[in-house]
């Protein structure tokens, strides 16, 4: 039988050494320009609501290279382990300071988070929630169903 896995190490072998080595990825919500595509199988990443479109995968830290995520799922399950930095609230409390709009991702669904004059605005199918400060809002918000402290391993986060 067929290793249901070897397109994935013909895709790992063919773009290593200029995409995927010593390069560490971080799950991302898409937040950049129109659209990345996923180098593995070219599935599109964007913030488009179309078919076979995803808003979040895994991006290299140096922005050049993007998974879908069942194609860096598929490449964590094959040999190839990549290094994963991991998203924290401190990297997101520091973005609202500084002022940037954060976009929350899972599953496709997405929390737009913006600091106006001081005041925290989470945005999230059509309802907008407004907060003092960044502590209440960690405090009353619920993204997924949950606090943002025990979602931040599932989420996908980006920056504007």
């Amino acid at each position: 039988m067929e290793n249901k896995f070897d397109w994935v190490e013909d895709c790992y072998q063919a773009y290593k050494k200029h995409w995927i080595q010593s390069k560490k990825f971080r799950k991302a919500a898409w937040t950049g320009r129109d659209h990345e595509h996923c180098l593995f199988d070219g599935k599109r990443i964007s913030n488009y609501n179309i078919s076979d479109n995803e808003k979040q995968g895994y991006e290299s830290t140096d922005g050049w290279t993007w998974f879908c995520t069942e194609c860096f799922e598929k490449l964590m399950k094959s040999n190839h382990k990549l290094p994963l930095v991991k998203n924290t609230v401190e990297d997101i409390e520091s973005a609202l300071s500084q002022f940037k709009t954060v976009v929350i991702s899972l599953e496709n669904e997405q929390y737009i988070i913006k600091n106006a004059d001081g005041k925290i605005t989470v945005a999230h199918n059509g309802k907008e929630s407004e907060y003092d400060d960044i502590l209440q809002m960690e405090r009353e918000q619920d993204f997924y169903g949950k606090p943002l402290r025990e979602m931040i391993d599932d989420i996908f986060v980006g920056y504007i």
